[in-house]
């Protein structure tokens, strides 16, 4: 449903994305969203979920993000929107809200596959304007710097897998790859062959003082924070397992700026 095609008005609406880098585009959704219900609930996207969505994290945390979208006047419910979330059915089934309401650049993508089964509940999906003016990828190419230098060289060197986050690291810095499987050797072989960082240790949940990996010294979780080893980064080579390993070295006291 096109949101100008009608004037009914709902008891609940619930919208859901990223909110990164937060602009007029957002505002004009989420403000023409409450304009048509009473109580508007706000989805905000978890970083994993973007990561995996856009092949990039977010510029802002997910912390962040909901602490701006919290802070809208016409913003009544916040939460997070996890995978299970973006099955419209399902976060209908948590929220039971009358209207999901979206962008209109997403009609003909396939995101409103779910529509009939949507209305069946008594729930309608509407559309409005998308803000074609500004878009948080337009933002982000504005104002943040290019992939570091030989990130696009990574995919000629062999048929890595996984291309390490040349753009959340700068050349040059002392790199602790956390993961001791196949994505970590391919991190390290990445980074040799473009000479763009120095990996001084290897860190594994199961790996024990005294212990190497790939010809490096791997150390424990506990010892990164302990001062014996000094480094700048640390890069996570892990999918599966990732928020485990991040919530672990949060829980001791990384800073997670220092966490990629």
């Amino acid at each position: 449903m096109i949101a100008s095609e009608t004037d009914k008005h709902w008891k609940t609406g619930y919208v859901s994305g990223s909110f990164d880098m937060f602009h007029i585009g957002h505002l004009n959704l989420i403000r023409r969203a409450k304009e048509r219900c009473d109580h508007l609930v706000v989805g905000v996207l978890s970083d994993e979920i973007i990561v995996s969505m856009k092949n990039k994290w977010p510029v802002i945390p997910l912390r962040e993000r909901m602490e701006i979208v919290s802070s809208i006047k016409y913003v009544n419910e916040v939460d997070v929107t996890t995978e299970p979330l973006l099955n419209k059915i399902t976060a209908w089934a948590k929220y039971r809200f009358d209207a999901m309401f979206s962008g209109d650049d997403h009609i003909n993508d396939g995101w409103a596959w779910e529509e009939d089964d949507l209305k069946a509940l008594g729930a309608e999906l509407v559309f409005f304007p998308y803000t074609k003016e500004v878009s948080t990828t337009r933002l982000q190419e504005l104002t943040l710097p290019p992939k570091a230098s030989g990130a696009d060289k990574a995919r000629k060197i062999d048929a890595f897998t996984h291309i390490f986050p040349f753009d959340k690291v700068d050349k040059g810095e002392r790199i602790v790859i956390y993961g001791t499987g196949s994505i970590g050797k391919q991190y390290a072989r990445q980074l040799s062959a473009l000479d763009f960082c120095e990996v001084v240790a290897f860190a594994d949940t199961y790996s024990k003082t005294g212990d190497t990996f790939n010809g490096t010294k791997c150390v424990t979780p506990e010892e990164l924070t302990g001062g014996e080893t000094e480094y700048d980064r640390i890069v996570v080579a892990s999918t599966t397992y990732f928020s485990q390993i991040l919530e672990r070295l949060r829980a001791l006291g990384v800073q997670p700026e220092r966490i990629v």
